[in-house]
This record gives structure tokens, C-alpha cells and sequence, in this order.
């Protein structure tokens, strides 16, 4: 089942299982230079999420970053990322004004 299938709290246990798993791994070997040569634990959650969303969880799961902002944006991003925002139901965003993001993180 694509991760895009999954319901967001199921999807929010797959975020944790995969930090999980990595911070097993990094706890055993440390080398994160390697570990990510070497692994493609990533390939499925790369798939799914939109490319500036990507860098977010890679950096948030080696550093095991699990505050809800966080996780709760690469969420939303695999699950809203074919709708544009001011069609999402109950989106304030009105249609005139657009907003730059360039810059911005949710580790802020």
C-alpha cells in the first residue's frame, strides 16, 4: 500500500516506525554518511512527498526531530500535495493573495 493510501494517523505511525528504525540503526553504527549510501528506507517516503518536502523528513528523522509541527507538515504535505491549497476545504487563502514560502521551515 502507497504511503499516499494510508490514513493520516497511520501514516503519522509509519513517520515514527521509520524514526524508529533509524535511530536503531545510527545507535549501532553512527556513520550517517554511510547509512544513507547504503539504504533506501527513504525511497518510499521520497516517492510520496513533494520534492521541497523531501530534505524535511530526512533531516527530521536522523535527528530524530519528533515535534508535531514537524511531523504534521511532512503528513499533510503526502496527503494534500495534489490540491492546491485554496481548494482545500476551509482554507483561509483567498485566491489573490500568494504567499512566498521560499525560506521557509517548519524547524523555525
Amino acid at each position: 500500500m502507497s504511503l499516499k493510501d494510508l490514513k493520516k494517523n497511520d501514516l503519522k505511525l509509519r513517520l515514527i516506525g521509520l524514526m524508529d528504525d533509524v535511530r536503531l540503526h545510527l545507535d549501532k553504527e553512527p556513520d550517517v554518511d554511510k547509512f544513507l549510501d547504503e539504504t533506501d528506507i527513504f525511497d518510499e517516503w521520497e516517492m510520496a512527498l513533494p520534492q521541497h518536502e523531501y530534505p524535511i523528513l530526512v533531516m527530521a528523522v536522523l535527528n530524530n526531530i519528533r515535534k508535531d509541527s514537524i511531523i504534521d507538515s511532512i503528513i499533510d504535505s503526502i496527503m494534500n500535495q495534489d490540491i492546491p491549497s485554496r481548494q482545500i476545504k476551509g482554507s483561509k487563502v483567498k485566491s489573490k493573495q500568494k504567499r512566498s514560502y521560499v525560506g521557509e521551515h517548519p524547524f523555525s
